[in-house]
C-alpha cells in the first residue's frame, strides 16, 4: 500500500475514529487503526469492541499509488500528523517486510504493523431491526439534554447508558443514577411496530455527542437487538477532501431499564416558579461553602421567597435571599448543588418550575415552556 495525502486530509479523517480506540487494550490490535486505501477512497477503523467508527473519504486523482490495507498504532500515527507543518504532505507506504514507512519534508518515521486481517469488526452487513428517522441537530439535542444524569461505574450496569425509547413516532432518551432522572423527547418517524427499548453505553454516547452537528440533515438510526448503527457525513477540511461519512457502531447494554414512569412525580401541589439565571448564579455562589463531600445546599421556601443557605464543618456559611413566585405553605428542602446547578446547565428558558409535594419526596424541574424535558432530583436525608 502507497497513499499520499496532505496532512490536513489525513489527521481529519484520524480524529474522527480516534475516540473509539484504546490506548491499553488486552488485544494489542486494539490499539491500532485499520487503514484502508482502494483507488480514490481512504478508510479508516477505530474500534475498541464495544463503540466502532468507520470514517471514509474520497482520495484526489493519484493520491493512491497503491491499494493494499494495514493497522497502524494510532495514538503515535495523530501524534505524528499534528507535529508535522500544516501544509506538509505525507508519503505513507507499506514495505514487503510490513514496516509503515512515513515520509514528509526531512522527516522519516517508521511504524510497526499488524495484519489488517486480525482486526476485529463489530459491524455486520445484517440489516435488520428497527429504523427510527431523525435529523442531526435533534439526536444531538437530545443527547445533550440528558447525558448529566447516566450513573458512573454503578453495579447497576444498566444505569451507566442512555435508554433510547421510540414509541408511537416519539424517540425518547432517559437517564437515571438513582439520585435523579432526566428526560428529552421529540417527534421521530419509525417503523416500530410496538414499544422499542436500547440502553446505548457512556462511552458510545460521548462518542454521538461529539461525531453529530447541530445541521438539519437527516439520519437513519437502526436499533437492532444487539448493535445500534448510524452514518453521519461531515464536510472536509480542505478544498481537495470530500465529504467525510463515519459509519457509527456501538454495542447495547444488555439489562433492562427501570420502569423511569414510576419515578416521575405526578400531582405536586406546590409550584414554584424562579428566574433561571438568578437560581443558577445563586447556587453556584452558595454551593461554594458547602460541605465538600456532600455539596448540600437548603432551600427554604416561604410566600414569594426562597433562601439558599449552606454551611460546613469549618463553621463557614452562605446565606442568599430570592424573590419567586410561590403561593403554597412554608417548606424546607435539601439538595446535592451539582444536581440543580446540572439541570440548570441544560435548561434554557428564563424561567424555572419546580413542582414539589413534601419536604423528603422527590422535585419535577421543567422549564414552563419547554415540555419536552423533564428532570427529577431526589432531596438530600437531612
Amino acid at each position: 500500500m502507497r497513499l499520499k495525502i496532505a496532512k490536513e486530509s489525513l489527521l481529519n479523517v484520524l480524529s474522527h475514529v480516534a475516540g473509539a480506540v484504546e490506548r491499553r487494550h488486552t488485544l494489542n490490535i486494539l490499539s491500532n487503526v485499520k487503514i484502508q486505501a482502494v483507488n480514490e477512497s481512504l478508510t479508516i477503523t477505530g474500534s475498541d469492541l464495544e463503540v466502532e467508527l468507520v470514517a471514509s473519504t474520497t482520495l484526489a486523482e493519484g493520491a493512491c499509488l497503491q491499494a493494499g490495507e494495514t493497522t497502524v498504532p494510532a495514538r503515535k500515527l495523530m501524534d505524528i500528523c499534528k507535529s508535522l507543518p500544516a501544509v506538509a504532505l505525507i508519503d505513507l507506504q507499506i514495505t514487503e517486510d510490513q514496516r509503515c514507512i512515513l515520509k514528509s519534508g526531512n522527516s522519516r518515521f517508521v511504524l510497526g504493523t499488524l495484519p489488517a486481517e486480525d482486526y476485529p469488526l463489530l459491524t455486520t452487513e445484517n440489516s435488520q431491526g428497527t429504523r427510527v428517522q431523525v435529523t442531526e441537530r435533534e439526536l444531538k439535542r437530545l443527547f445533550e439534554k440528558t447525558a448529566f444524569a447516566m450513573a458512573v461505574q454503578d453495579v447497576r450496569f444498566y444505569l451507566t447508558g442512555t435508554l433510547l425509547e421510540i414509541d408511537e413516532n416519539q424517540l425518547r432518551a432517559v437517564t437515571t443514577d438513582g439520585h435523579r432522572l432526566a428526560l428529552c423527547e421529540m417527534p421521530a418517524s419509525s417503523d416500530a411496530a410496538q414499544l422499542v427499548q436500547a440502553i446505548v453505553p457512556r462511552k458510545a454516547v460521548g462518542e454521538l455527542q461529539r461525531l453529530l452537528s447541530i445541521e438539519d440533515g437527516q439520519l437513519t438510526l437502526l436499533i437492532g437487538r444487539e448493535l445500534l448503527n448510524v452514518t453521519i457525513s461531515s464536510p472536509g477540511r480542505d478544498r481537495e477532501q470530500g465529504e467525510i461519512t463515519v459509519r457509527f457502531t456501538t454495542k447495547l447494554i444488555d439489562g433492562k431499564f427501570p420502569d423511569y414512569r414510576r419515578v416521575i412525580p405526578r400531582g405536586g401541589d406546590k409550584n414554584v416558579v424562579i428566574a433561571h439565571d438568578v437560581f443558577k448564579q445563586s447556587l453556584q455562589r452558595v454551593a461554594i461553602l458547602s460541605n465538600e463531600k456532600l455539596r448540600g445546599v437548603f432551600l427554604n421556601f416561604s410566600t414569594d421567597s426562597l433562601q439558599l443557605r449552606a454551611n460546613n464543618p469549618e463553621q463557614d456559611e452562605a446565606v442568599e435571599d430570592l424573590v419567586i413566585q410561590y403561593a403554597s405553605t412554608a417548606m424546607e428542602m435539601s439538595f446535592n448543588a451539582q444536581y440543580l446547578l446540572d439541570v440548570m446547565g441544560v435548561l434554557d428558558g428564563d424561567d424555572v418550575s419546580m413542582t414539589m409535594t413534601e419536604a423528603n419526596q422527590s422535585v419535577l424541574v421543567q422549564d414552563p415552556t419547554q415540555q419536552d424535558q423533564t428532570y427529577v432530583v431526589m432531596p438530600m436525608r437531612v
